[in-house]
């Protein structure tokens, strides 16, 4: 799938369309395939990372899943997009600072609604093996701490026979020369810390590059920082950049404006990682039937 994505970025990454307008004809966005991915498991009103929303997203029909990946005080690997347990669960702490069994033992549903009480922070055990027996794949978000064992997360991997069901998304070129020491058939994203970094992550061989819309759009952005010179102001300078090494460009948004996500597209994108799978989900649907009776 991923060879398909690349393979289109070097055929059309200099064909893209002209900027796009309100209502511009779903039949002249590229016509390759885009990833689906749901960000941190999310579907509206759903408790990110948690079994309760990858159950819910899987039935939507979505076939990857992006997870955040942290060790705890005792070695063990558990879904959980921030540092502290404060914001998605009824405990407080770092998730560092805690064991497996005190993190098991706080709600991480409750916040998101009454009928998702008693739901459990998962492991990395529990949501690869639901993904191995639903069929989807995982994007695994490497956060940055020394607590977390990537040599276990390759070995859960890897005894789950999920080495090509997996794309390690790494922040670093570090983790990126570690997991591959570890095992040279996963397949890597690069969460780049800046657009200056593309020529070097794709140099070190990572298959997909991340963007911001922001870049995408050749906007500096405050939290996302500057981008080149040369592609300031330019839209999808960036996307044909890391096009032009062969790689294909996902994205993170989780906005439920179409407009939006049809800008993204028609900038060139390959993938889009969202917290609305079903608008993304009916837009591809909408283009792919355009394009077929056009």
């Amino acid at each position: 799938m991923f060879r398909h994505f690349a393979a289109a970025a070097l055929t059309l990454a200099t064909a893209l369309p002209a900027a796009s307008q309100d209502g511009i004809p779903l039949t002249e966005l590229p016509g390759w395939d885009i990833a689906l991915v749901a960000h941190r498991g999310l579907a509206p009103d759903l408790p990110e990372n948690t079994m309760a929303a990858f159950r819910d997203v899987v039935a939507r029909g979505v076939k990857v899943i992006e997870i955040d990946l942290r060790g705890t005080a005792d070695g063990e690997v558990v879904i959980m997009h921030d540092e502290t347990v404060d914001r998605t669960t009824d405990g407080s702490g770092d998730v560092t600072a805690l064991t497996l069994a005190e993190i098991k033992s706080l709600d991480a549903g409750s916040w998101a609604g009454a009928e998702h009480a008693g739901e459990t922070v998962p492991t990395f055990e529990e949501a690869i093996a639901f993904a191995q027996d639903n069929g989807v794949m995982l994007l695994l978000d490497i956060k940055q701490s020394d607590m977390l064992d990537r040599r276990r997360v390759v070995d859960i991997t890897e005894a789950h026979n999920a080495t090509l069901n997996v794309i390690v998304g790494v922040r670093s070129l570090d983790d990126l020369a570690e997991f591959r020491a570890y095992n040279p058939n996963l397949r890597t994203l690069g969460f780049i810390p800046n657009p200056d970094a593309i020529d070097a992550f794709a140099g070190a061989g990572v298959e997909i590059i991340r963007l911001w819309p922001e870049w995408i759009r050749g906007e500096d952005s405050e939290n996302r920082g500057p981008i080149p010179a040369d592609c300031a102001g330019v839209e999808n300078c960036l996307v044909k950049r890391v096009q032009a090494h062969g790689r294909p460009v996902w994205t993170t948004a989780g906005t439920a404006d179409r407009a939006e996500l049809i800008g993204l597209i028609e900038a060139g994108v390959n993938g889009i990682l969202t917290d609305v799978p079903d608008t993304l989900s009916q837009l591809l649907a909408d283009i792919d039937a355009a394009q077929e009776n056009s």
